[in-house]
């Protein structure tokens, strides 16, 4: 819902209604506003007037926290240039800074995201994080937000330091159903192949950044082992971009029990590790892979066991290596060499 849409009928009369937007009863304009998104409840809602303003304020407004992209740019610098921060940090955060006269380089997404969490007091259930993220925004999430059922992180679990700290904070959201994790790599892919003479991290960037690399710290695994320890409502699990092993397949199996909805996209899954799901998830109703690299989706074992299973996609799927694995652990490589890891 745009300014122009909610500012045209705001204060008139309605084509087959006497009363005005601006008298419309409190608690359907709660539920109105509850709906329309992130970005127009900051930027249009709260210009129309006075009472959407003042309804905009009520924290069953802001259940739904999904952060629009944030996209700080440049990533990547020549390491003779001078850093002075983000140029830009996408077109929602650009729009928001201008909007409210926001000096751009106090600008903080750690800031950002606790004020809007404030906003809920507590009643938020649907929460997809931006990327690039922070670690004390996701700390601060977890205490403040102990009602969700839905749950994206959309940063890579292999590169950031605040992704390392999932497996603390993921048991304090009990009533967890959806758990999305990653799919932010790509934004970091684009920026590196269109960044000529890139050969060192923004400042903004390398603070984001792990210093442990993959063969330290599975950081996967340790996640599943605390949502299937704490979040026992959990039925709807999706990974981006990472790799599932037999230590995975058996963790999903031993301590997801209620997993009915399984997605994987662009990810490495052994063939066995397949199988263990298969045979492993005995509620499982959805099996989706996409993309995904290390066993057929011709495959009759899998075929044959995917048969008990309502819906079963493999989209994509071959035992061989993919282009577009390659390339993101080729990204994950050379950001850790920049960190010198």
């Amino acid at each position: 819902m745009s300014n122009d849409d909610v500012g045209q009928n705001c204060g008139k009369k309605g084509r087959f209604s006497e009363r005005s937007w601006e008298e419309l009863d409190w608690d359907c304009l709660t539920n109105v506003l509850s709906k329309v998104g992130m970005e127009s409840l900051l930027l249009a809602v709260p210009f129309v007037c006075k009472s959407w303003y003042k309804t905009s304020l009520n924290p069953l407004c802001w259940q739904n926290l999904s952060f629009p992209d944030f996209l700080p740019y440049p990533l990547f610098i020549d390491i003779a240039e001078e850093d002075d921060g983000p140029l830009s940090f996408g077109p929602f955060y650009d729009k928001f800074v201008n909007e409210y006269g926001i000096d751009r380089s106090r600008f903080s997404i750690t800031a950002f995201v606790k004020s809007v969490v404030d906003r809920s007091n507590g009643k938020a259930i649907y929460l997809t994080l931006p990327e690039f993220c922070t670690e004390e925004a996701l700390r601060y999430v977890s205490d403040e937000c102990p009602l969700l059922k839905f749950l994206w992180l959309t940063d890579d679990l292999v590169v950031f330091k605040h992704s390392q700290i999932m497996p603390e904070v993921i048991g304090k959201w009990k009533l967890l159903e959806c758990l999305i994790l990653g799919s932010g790599l790509v934004n970091i892919v684009e920026q590196i192949g269109g960044t000529h003479n890139a050969r060192g991290l923004s400042k903004h960037f390398e603070v984001l950044l792990t210093s442990q690399t993959p063969l330290c710290y599975n950081v996967l695994d340790r996640i599943l082992e605390q949502t299937g320890t704490h979040c026992k409502y959990l039925s709807y699990l999706m990974i981006y971009d990472d790799s599932l092993g037999e230590v995975e397949a058996s963790t999903i199996v031993n301590l997801l029990p209620n997993l009915k909805k399984l997605l994987v996209r662009n990810c490495r899954i052994e063939r066995g590790s397949v199988v263990t799901l298969l045979r492993g998830c005995k509620e499982l109703v959805l099996f989706d892979a996409k993309n995904c690299e290390g066993f057929e989706e011709s495959d009759e074992e899998i075929s044959k066991l995917a048969f008990r299973i309502h819906t079963y996609s493999c989209n994509s799927c071959v035992s061989r290596e993919l282009g577009v694995l390659r390339l993101f652990s080729k990204v994950r490589k050379v950001i850790f060499m920049m960190l010198d890891l």
